[in-house]
């Protein structure tokens, strides 16, 4: 169903009004009947479960421009900083992990916003005394 959602965003705007429509359509009837049943085995309903409070958002990047259909640039994004933070022993506590997750954020995001990381993190540093 995925990849169909992902084939029929790339090809929406070539088709008729009318027949996005009914794609578009099709593919909420699709979702809903994956997990909107309840099921038998329990593993199958923990996993619709968790499911089911998410699925307004399963689309969403047929109905917003720029959202990509899947999180692969994001993960691989990260990738790096999670092979950084384990070598440099960031990983070594909780502080030290959560730490090194936030500055790995902030850091892709100045880089993605094309500012400069250390001039916008400077006036949130606070150095204590000795």
């Amino acid at each position: 169903m995925l990849k169909s959602a992902i084939a029929f965003g790339r090809m929406r705007t070539d088709l008729p009004a009318e027949e996005a429509s009914r794609i578009r359509h099709h593919l909420d009837q699709q979702a809903d009947e994956l997990i909107l049943p309840v099921r038998g085995d329990p593993e199958e309903e923990r996993v619709a479960a968790r499911l089911r409070p998410r699925r307004r958002w399963w689309f969403t990047f047929l109905d917003r421009e720029g959202v990509e259909p899947t999180n692969h640039r994001a993960e691989r994004a990260l990738r790096p900083a999670v092979i950084a933070r384990k070598l440099s022993c960031g990983n070594q506590t909780q502080r030290g992990r959560h730490t090194w997750e936030i500055l790995a954020s902030l850091a892709a995001t100045c880089h993605q916003t094309a500012r400069d990381f250390v001039p916008s993190l400077r006036p949130y540093l606070i150095l204590k005394p000795a």
